[in-house]
């Protein structure tokens, strides 16, 4: 009977550089590598049957990232993880792992994130509490090949209804972003919104937490 396992994923160093496609094919060359009993998708192109539950912006570390996976035959967590952290390249950590359970589905919830400020910590701190005063935060959300750089380019958005918490302490910026009708706001444009850099800052930023609603399910 097919068996199914959520696995936590530690992602940093080069691999937090990698596209969503990229880090899909580097995981499933680590379960091939693992020899994980892995099950396959019909068809004239079959493919192993994991996802990762929430995709990183590229260029963002995560502590929290989950992999959703379907196994043939049974395995034990302790041996499942021994197989993925020996085939894991330099900077994919598997954490631990669990049975979700028939009919459980991971559905990201919320997420945390925090950026090192150092000296720059009063200053952010100032435009955080500019933003608490504002019943809106408009953002240009930019896709495919559009630049900031073109006044017409973009989709407007309001990134205050998908951010739930927004604050400086001890140093760093936290945010937690929520999804409204599956939408999220994207890192860089908290980062964007704070006049921070969008890339430099956002390679120093980490997801350390995400509610995948499974807390009370495991």
């Amino acid at each position: 009977m097919p068996q199914k396992w959520v696995v936590w994923l530690a992602v940093d160093g080069d691999l937090r550089f990698l596209s969503h496609h990229d880090m899909m094919r580097c995981v499933e060359r680590q379960a091939v590598r693992a020899k994980l009993p892995l099950r396959y998708s019909q068809g004239f192109n079959p493919r192993p049957a994991l996802s990762l539950v929430l995709p990183r912006p590229v260029g963002l570390a995560s502590r929290e990232d989950l992999l959703a996976i379907t196994l043939e035959s049974p395995l034990e967590s302790a041996e499942l993880l021994a197989r993925l952290s020996a085939s894991a390249p330099k900077g994919l950590t598997p954490l631990r792992a669990a049975m979700p359970g028939p009919g459980v589905r991971p559905l990201a919830r919320s997420a945390d994130l925090e950026l090192p400020l150092g000296e720059r910590s009063d200053d952010v701190a100032i435009r955080v509490r500019d933003l608490a005063d504002k019943p809106t935060w408009p953002m240009r959300r930019i896709t495919g090949d559009e630049t900031l750089d073109d006044p017409r380019a973009g989709k407007a958005i309001d990134l205050r209804p998908l951010v739930r918490r927004l604050a400086v302490e001890d140093g760093c910026l936290r945010a937690t972003l929520i999804p409204l009708n599956q939408a999220w706001a994207r890192p860089a444009e908290i980062l964007r919104l704070l006049h921070l850099d969008e890339r430099a800052d956002l390679a120093r930023m980490v997801r350390t937490r995400v509610d995948y609603g499974l807390a009370d399910r495991l």
